[in-house]
């Protein structure tokens, strides 16, 4: 038994949505360049190579020239004017964050990471040190050093309470810091501290933008996954559904912003079992895209798995098929939604009897899964389940054991010891330990699962009358 778990990819461009909202178009050409070119040329006839009046002035100009998307011809310049300050003396904070940035737009991380390091020394606290720390946060997750990235997450919103009065840009960052250390959290399997994250940058938000900006309702949107995520679909609901409201007031009702946060409903309302009220919202966001791409593939898979979960293996497969490939044309980009669809498409193949070949798809997904997420999370332990079954199913027992276990343990780590997906792997494992004639450890699990499946479903629920069935003959 596999629950359906809400993608994170779903609303993937609404948290970019949430980070640019109020932002300047990058320009091609900086309009006052020459008026600084004099300057600096003024400057140095005047004071020489040397003087910092003339290295401030070739600063102002690097950092125009960077500001309006020219930072390979910055860089020179700046490097120039931090030589001449690193022979006089220290260099200033505002020389080596104004290269570190032309570094940054231009791929070349590590190098301003270490500029905006040395930046840090020079204003150790305060606005610039908070805006300093968040730009290395984004350059460590980047890289993969997520203990790093949270560590200056939080740094950075440390330093942004010791500011005393915030501007509006300030109350905007502070806020999509927190959203962006949400994402972090959330990527981690750190649910509950992701749900914090989100509570914060949506109040955050609210201050910085407005209740009906769509940037609120995108930090909404992504703090409703991660309630759905928890097993709290109607809560997950209830605020997807106002984004949805504002979303559309904000872009229009056939927005594709919109569609996506319409898919997304679709995907917890389907968690909560009202699947008309799924197949519904998937068609309504299938519409906003009409010619192939990974985001009709996003869709054609919400619109399979539903197929699958009615009980139509046949509809599910074709639908699935067709998702996989649109998903697997995007690259890497689209790996963590390919791997959810490779989930639902090896399912299908499973109830059609397919087992070699659902084994196959389900190893893949897993391979993604744990490549991306890390070994530890929550879709990890989807998989392993997933692929552990069609293993038990197969007969061989000796490697789904292993599989059914590992997930458990994640499961119990991350979503708690009473969460539903762990009373259904510990359903599955039963099973196992039944078959292989271990009956102490076989009641020990059913009675786990029973105790858990019974809160989520009710006591007289038949599944869990099953088990109680199962439990008397054991005994």
């Amino acid at each position: 038994m596999e629950p359906v778990r809400p993608r994170r990819g779903a609303i993937a461009g609404l948290v970019a949505t949430t980070l640019c909202f109020g932002a300047d178009p990058v320009q091609s050409e900086a309009p006052f360049e020459a008026l600084y070119r004099e300057a600096y040329n003024r400057r140095l006839q005047e004071f020489g190579r040397e003087h910092p009046d003339t290295v401030a002035s070739l600063v102002r100009l690097g950092a125009l020239l960077a500001a309006h998307g020219r930072a390979e011809a910055a860089e020179p310049i700046l490097r120039q004017a931090l030589e001449a300050q690193d022979a006089n003396g220290p260099a200033s904070s505002a020389t080596l964050l104004a290269l570190a940035d032309a570094l940054s737009a231009i791929g070349r991380n590590s190098e301003a990471e270490q500029l905006y390091g040395r930046s840090l020394k020079l204003a150790p606290s305060g606005r610039q040190s908070a805006m300093t720390l968040l730009k290395i946060a984004r350059f460590r997750e980047v890289g993969g050093d997520t203990d790093g990235a949270r560590e200056a997450y939080a740094q950075a919103l440390e330093r942004f309470e010791t500011v005393t009065q915030l501007s509006v840009n300030d109350l905007r960052a502070r806020a999509a810091a927190m959203n962006d250390l949400g994402l972090l959290l959330e990527a981690e399997g750190d649910l509950p501290a992701a749900e914090e994250a989100y509570r914060s940058s949506a109040s955050a938000h609210e201050l910085a933008f407005g209740v009906g900006h769509p940037a609120t309702a995108a930090v909404r949107a992504n703090l409703a996954n991660t309630l759905a995520l928890r097993g709290e679909g109607a809560d997950a609901a209830a605020l997807l559904e106002q984004s949805l409201t504002v979303m559309r007031v904000a872009v229009g009702p056939r927005h594709r912003e919109a569609a996506r946060l319409l898919n997304r409903l679709g995907e917890v309302y389907e968690t909560l079992g009202r699947f008309d009220e799924a197949e519904e919202h998937y068609l309504g966001a299938l519409a906003a895209w009409r010619d192939p791409s990974p985001s009709r593939g996003l869709v054609l898979a919400d619109l399979g798995r539903l197929s699958g979960v009615r009980g139509d293996a046949g509809a599910a497969q074709q639908t699935l098929a067709e998702a996989v490939r649109l998903l697997e044309s995007a690259g890497d980009a689209f790996a963590i939604d390919l791997a959810e669809a490779l989930q639902s498409y090896g399912s299908a193949l499973r109830s059609l009897g397919r087992l070699d070949d659902s084994e196959s798809i389900l190893s893949r997904a897993l391979s993604i899964r744990e490549r991306r997420l890390g070994s530890f999370h929550p879709d990890v332990a989807l998989s392993l389940v997933g692929l552990g079954g069609v293993l038990h199913l197969q007969g061989d027992l000796d490697r789904a054991g292993p599989l059914y276990r590992r997930a458990l343990e994640i499961q119990e780590r991350t979503l708690g010891l009473e969460h539903l997906e762990v009373g259904e792997t510990l359903y599955n494992l039963a099973h196992l330990q039944r078959a292989i004639g271990d009956s102490d450890g076989a009641i020990e699990s059913f009675q786990r699962s029973a105790r858990i499946l019974s809160i989520a479903y009710g006591p007289d629920d038949p599944f869990v009358g099953e088990i109680r069935a199962v439990l008397r003959s054991l005994r």
